[in-house]
């Protein structure tokens, strides 16, 4: 991608991990977008373990502008608070990467939260009561732990003898 001047902030929400970020040269082509003005969310580090040192490194580089912690790879609902509160200290926004179900209740607990990525993996057949979507806003459930319930019936037809 060639950029010559910086883009206007109101063209685009932000780039999706705009390379492969395992690279150093990718890392590097991050940061040089987001001096250009492009806001860039990541948090799939292509080949990376995805951990909080490697969200400490590319945020501190200035590589990323929506740190974007996925809880199912980056440590568990521990390390995506705490990725949570590294952006936090950068005055950096967080989103968040799959699982919508579980990370609704995580992004409504942090104070610096922007999107919620929603993805359509066809798993709401086997949830109770799944992601309730008003005026354009995610709801979090009014429900412990992760807020989960199951559809317990129709797992159950999927079970194999």
């Amino acid at each position: 991608m060639e950029q010559d001047v910086a883009p206007d902030p109101r063209d685009v929400g932000f780039l999706g991990t705009p390379a492969v970020m395992a690279s150093t040269e990718g890392r590097a082509h991050a940061i040089e977008q987001s001096r250009l003005g492009w806001p860039c969310r990541t948090g799939f580090v292509d080949g990376g373990d995805h951990t909080l040192y490697e969200f400490r490194q590319l945020i501190a580089a200035g590589g990323v502008t929506f740190p974007e912690p996925d809880v199912t790879n980056c440590g568990g609902v521990t390390a995506f608070v705490k990725v949570c509160h590294l952006a936090e200290s950068f005055n950096l926004p967080v989103t968040s990467h799959g699982a919508h179900d579980v990370k609704v209740h995580l992004l409504a607990a942090a104070p610096n939260r922007s999107y919620l990525e929603a993805h359509g993996f066809g798993l709401d057949r086997f949830i109770a009561e799944p992601l309730r979507i008003e005026a354009g806003l995610a709801v979090a459930p009014d429900r412990p732990g992760h807020g989960i319930e199951f559809d317990w019936e129709a797992l159950d037809a999927l079970r194999v003898s």
